[in-house]
């Protein structure tokens, strides 16, 4: 989330990106749904990452009553909790996870650390936490493309003048890049010619935040290259 230069990410800010990616995947859960074909065509994949948002969302609306300073730490506590409460299926409770981990993250950030590097190492710890909550990871998923996204991300603060925005930019475009290619790694995506549906909903999430910081709005991937 942007700030000044010299100053912390900023509460307002987040309570606006959770607002954003709560919208966006409501619109967009019934074209995950139908994306839904691995591990299993269940159909639920957009609604159950829907409803972890939106639980989230409550939660961290209801920690700091609308209020942008509140105490950022407490909000991003209860952001987390309620992602995890709230969790649906094997997509939410990956989704919680690196939510979680998010949440963390920019919770511990230290006075004058740069917004570029927190958010990018709150990026590589979700992409880890992504991985971690699986027992066995399988490439061509949210796994993936949480881990395009990091990686993207990361490189961004190579640059000492990068910003926040330019962060999320860049790990929003390498999602939706990653997403693109998953039929390649993964034959059941292929056979069936969609993109992994946890991963369209990763990247709707990060979409929702490269609007609120930049105020474009991405072109989505919705099918293979």
């Amino acid at each position: 989330m942007e700030a000044p230069r010299s100053g912390t990410i900023q509460l307002g800010v987040v309570l606006r990106f959770v607002d954003i990616a709560t919208d966006a995947l409501a619109e967009a859960r019934e074209e995950i749904d139908a994306l839904n074909v691995y591990p299993v065509p269940d159909g639920d994949t957009g609604t159950n990452m829907y409803l972890t948002v939106s639980a989230a969302r409550d939660a961290i609306r209801a920690a700091t009553e609308g209020d942008d300073s509140a105490d950022m730490g407490t909000a991003l506590a209860a952001f987390s909790r309620g992602a995890l409460l709230g969790a649906r299926g094997n997509s939410g409770v990956i989704l919680s996870e690196m939510l979680g981990a998010i949440s963390r993250r920019i919770g511990g950030a230290e006075p004058g650390e740069s917004n570029a590097r927190t958010v990018a190492d709150a990026l590589l710890r979700a992409a880890d936490a992504s991985y971690a909550a699986v027992g066995t990871p399988v490439e061509g998923t949210i796994l993936t493309v949480a881990r395009a996204a990091s990686d993207a991300a990361l490189e961004v603060t190579t640059d000492p003048d990068a910003r926040a925005r330019d962060v999320f930019a860049a790990a929003a475009a390498g999602a939706r890049e990653a997403l693109a290619r998953t039929p390649e790694q993964l034959q059941v995506l292929k056979n069936a010619g969609v993109v992994d549906a946890g991963g369209r909903g990763l990247s709707v999430i990060l979409d929702a935040a490269e609007t609120v910081l930049t105020g474009r709005r991405p072109v989505p991937v919705t099918s293979p290259i």
